[in-house]
């Protein structure tokens, strides 16, 4: 394959075979979803019964997404998958044997798709990270294009056979086939190497890792601003995605079938813009890409609620599938490049969160409004949004992560301690001293700061650079971390990118005035 193309991914056998699970996993969750609601019209004729099938599903993701996200980086993700998987698993098998008994009721289906949706929220960030984590950064704009592809087929394909199998079979026949894809996905991954790497240093706690999560995101401008853009052109998109099936019955009158058509059109486009965002993203800039992914977007909102052509709304859908994936891929690939090894999961969870929290919370929002001012004016106010959205998100980097920065550097020096420290001890108190004439004080202060923003990232608080009053030229750079351990972790997290960025310090360090390490001395405490 050459290189550049979308489907150089491929070449790699191990991406092949975890991208084809992923794929069964995402038709899984589609029946699951579809079916099951199906199904609850049998047993329960309550709307509210119906709607809680979807809610069961969605909502595991907001409970548990992120701590999933936080255990996907603390241990062996090959482990963790297996976990869930068998989660999702168990819940399908119970599924089908109550159904097949005709023992299966409304609250049972309900808790049991919950579990099932348990299962898919924890391994969500594990499934993600895992499938790039064996590609080199280069080649995860490709995979993200081609997992857009797996998504979008897999949400075409999975309500379809769902309705097939109740249609021509019965219900316990759906959690049937979720129970055998599950089974073979377990399978493959048992084949899979041990992801887990070795470390000197004993695991962060759940508690220490999800702190440290949010706080790389809170200290890294990019993935911030990334993590900003994706929440707020998706909270203002929502409404299209939200509100189709009524534009479908009442502006275009058409019936459940021509709903479905509509959305093959937007999945349709989709795809086109999934296999061409490698080489835009060549050609343009990701502000670009993402700026020109909305307006698509926003127009086929306002095309929806101004036309009650069913063939212009329909093109105009291919451009909104192509404006989705231009924006919510081109984010995803900077969220996956841009975090250190790491915290990858950890990112991916926080991602995948704000993404459907978006969603959920903006189609609610679209929805209530819709019912007060009308659909059509709802649609005009959410094409207006996204066009506002892009004001506001206007400023920030966004860009994408290499391997050569995200490379773990190797620390060359040594600590050199008095006496015996402790794992538990602290909080640590680093200073560091530098030189700085007159002349390169504004760009020494800028490279500080940078380095200040790498080192809050790894763990540092309290992070200050201070001017010393008695000498002109000296200052110093102090930081706090909260123990002995967390100050090895943030060592042993620095990359090539922050030791790029350290070393441009180096000839500033004041060579009689040695970095020095200060450990928090507890009152009545006996020296050893």
């Amino acid at each position: 394959m050459k290189e550049g193309s979308p489907w150089i991914p491929f070449r790699h056998r191990v991406f092949r075979g975890l991208w084809f699970a992923a794929a069964v996993v995402n038709l899984a969750i589609w029946m699951q979803t579809v079916g099951a609601a199906w199904i609850m019209t049998t047993l329960s004729s309550s709307p509210l019964m119906v709607s809680l099938v979807q809610t069961a599903m969605t909502l595991p993701v907001f409970l548990f997404g992120l701590p999933g996200g936080v255990i996907a980086d603390l241990v062996d993700r090959r482990r963790w998958l297996i976990v869930t998987q068998a989660t999702m698993f168990g819940a399908a098998a119970v599924l089908c044997l109550l159904a097949y008994s005709g023992e299966l009721g409304a609250w049972t289906l309900l808790l049991l798709t919950f579990v099932l949706g348990t299962g898919s929220a924890l391994g969500m960030s594990a499934w993600m990270v895992t499938i790039v984590d064996v590609l080199p950064r280069s080649e995860v704009p490709a995979a993200v294009s081609l997992n857009g592809i797996a998504t979008n087929a897999a949400r075409a394909l999975g309500p379809a056979i769902a309705g097939v199998l109740i249609a021509h079979w019965n219900a316990a026949s759906v959690f049937l086939v979720i129970a055998l894809c599950m089974t073979a996905v377990i399978l493959f991954i048992l084949t899979l190497k041990s992801s887990q790497q070795a470390h000197d240093l004993p695991p962060e706690t759940f508690s220490g890792g999800m702190r440290s999560g949010l706080r790389y995101i809170r200290h890294s401008s990019v993935l911030f601003n990334a993590l900003k853009q994706v929440f707020v052109f998706t909270s203002c998109a929502s409404a299209l995605w939200a509100l189709m099936p009524l534009v479908a019955k009442e502006e275009l009158d058409m019936d459940a079938g021509g709903y479905g058509l509509l959305m093959a059109f937007m999945g349709g486009g989709a795809v086109v813009a999934a296999l061409n965002l490698t080489k835009l993203y060549r050609r343009f800039t990701l502000r670009t890409l993402i700026a020109a992914g909305a307006i698509a977007f926003a127009a086929a909102t306002l095309a929806a609620a101004l036309t009650h052509n069913r063939y212009v709304v329909c093109a105009m859908l291919i451009f909104a599938g192509m404006g989705w994936m231009a924006v919510n891929a081109t984010i995803s690939t900077v969220v996956q490049t841009y975090a250190a090894n790491w915290v990858r999961a950890r990112v991916a969870s926080v991602y995948l969160l704000m993404l459907m929290g978006a969603m959920a919370l903006g189609g609610a929002l679209w929805g209530a409004l819709a019912e007060y001012i009308g659909l059509n004016n709802a649609l005009i106010i959410s094409a207006a949004t996204i066009v506002s959205g892009l004001l506001i998100t206007r400023n920030g980097t966004i860009e994408l992560g290499n391997e050569a920065d995200f490379a773990e550097a190797q620390q060359t020096d040594k600590l050199v301690l008095a006496r015996d420290v402790s794992h538990s001890d602290g909080p640590v108190s680093v200073e560091i001293s530098y030189r700085v004439n007159d002349a390169e004080r504004d760009i020494f202060v800028r490279t500080a700061y940078a380095v200040g923003q790498s080192r809050r990232r790894n763990g540092a608080q309290n992070w200050r650079l201070y001017r010393d009053l008695s000498e002109k030229n000296l200052y110093v750079e102090r930081f706090i971390v909260e123990s002995w351990l967390e100050y090895l972790r943030q060592r042993a997290r620095v990359t090539k990118a922050d030791e790029s960025r350290e070393n441009s310090l180096q000839r500033f360090r004041c060579d009689t005035l040695a970095t020095r390490r200060y450990i928090y001395q507890a009152p009545s405490v006996n020296d050893q």
